[in-house]
């Protein structure tokens, strides 16, 4: 599979299993959260109306909680509009992709004809002149960049006049995440776009919302190119209430922490796994071969991500979501009948 989550993609045998394990997408298992949950029953009695193609309450609702100004901001249908519209407006003559790296900024760069180039930090000295793509918290190895890393990339950015785009669609799993975003640099620069998502950490994947940072003048060029009700009403309403319910996710990212050093723990008896991880994924290298593995899951109902096709990933490996204890627990049973320890 290209991307985590596919799976319509599967045998229709193994898709009707009801107890399939998505372990290809990194979403938060415990979301929605409970005002969210509230919320949902009586959205089907507003169905009939169109959704805010302003998007005010949610990018009110955004800005507060990122703290930045609200005409910094513009909400998206997911990540995927995110990368498309900083493509469609910019439009530069090369794309540079700092791998390994979700591999949709390569492919949305191909559509609209714009030279693709990647280059691997810090093995090269890095890109010239285009817009510039970088992962923080990356992917699929969940390493986070310091402040001071971040800042040495905008600073090469604004001196050259390119454009850095930084993709934090997992930033909210990290601990103290504030702390390592860069949506405040971001939102007074002509020079630094932040990509965000509310659906990951918040347990939407299926309602598609996420977001962009930049300096005001620049989100109104991009905004040019979006189309009315582009968001629809249940997204931004569910969006809103999960943005409302902090206590919540902090719980949430506690857990997750938790179980992420357990997996890890026990993914050392099959393989290797990537220390760098400080996120709700690890990236996995069996002793088995991985074909062996990802099928072996399958006819077990459990998806893995093929992080083989991760420019910049040498060995082959797996990129393993983190969830709950006991999707931990059947993972490493299933293991054991594939990859003996």
């Amino acid at each position: 599979m290209g991307h985590g989550g596919d799976w319509a993609s599967l045998d229709p045998s193994t898709r009707s299993q009801q107890d399939l394990l998505d372990l290809s997408s990194s979403i938060s298992p415990y979301g929605p959260g409970p005002k969210a949950r509230a919320l949902w029953p009586g959205l089907v009695d507003r169905l009939h109306r169109y959704p805010d193609w302003r998007k005010q309450e949610l990018t009110e609702a955004l800005a507060n909680h990122l703290g930045i100004a609200a005409n910094s901001i513009l909400i998206t249908a997911g990540a995927m509009e995110a990368i498309d519209l900083t493509l469609r407006t910019f439009r530069p003559q090369h794309a540079w992709v700092e791998v390994p790296a979700f591999s949709e900024y390569a492919l949305r760069a191909s559509v609209y004809g714009i030279d693709v180039r990647t280059w691997h930090h810090p093995s090269q000295p890095g890109p010239e002149s285009g817009l510039w793509f970088l992962a923080n918290p990356a992917n699929p190895t969940g390493r986070v960049l310091t402040a001071r890393e971040c800042g040495q990339y905008q600073k090469r950015a604004m001196d050259s006049h390119n454009i850095l785009v930084i993709d934090e669609a997992f930033i909210e799993f990290v601990d103290g995440w504030r702390e390592w975003s860069s949506v405040r640099e971001a939102a007074q620069s002509e020079y630094l776009v932040v990509m965000g998502s509310l659906t990951k950490y918040y347990g939407l994947a299926g309602l598609r919302v996420g977001f962009l940072v930049t300096h005001p003048g620049t989100i109104r060029k991009i905004a040019a190119h979006t189309i009315p009700w582009h968001v629809s009403l249940v997204a931004q309403e569910m969006a809103v209430a999960s943005l409302k319910d902090q206590d919540y996710f902090d719980w949430t990212r506690i857990q997750l922490k938790q179980e992420r050093a357990r997996l890890k723990r026990m993914l050392e008896s099959f393989g290797q796994v990537d220390e760098a991880s400080q996120v709700n994924y690890l990236l996995f290298f069996p002793y088995c071969s991985v074909d062996e593995l990802i099928k072996g899951l399958q006819k077990q109902g459990i998806l893995v991500r093929d992080a083989r096709n991760f420019k910049g990933i040498e060995t082959p490996g797996v990129r393993i979501a983190v969830k709950k204890p006991k999707d931990s627990t059947r993972l490493v049973r299933a293991l054991k009948n594939i990859c003996p320890p």
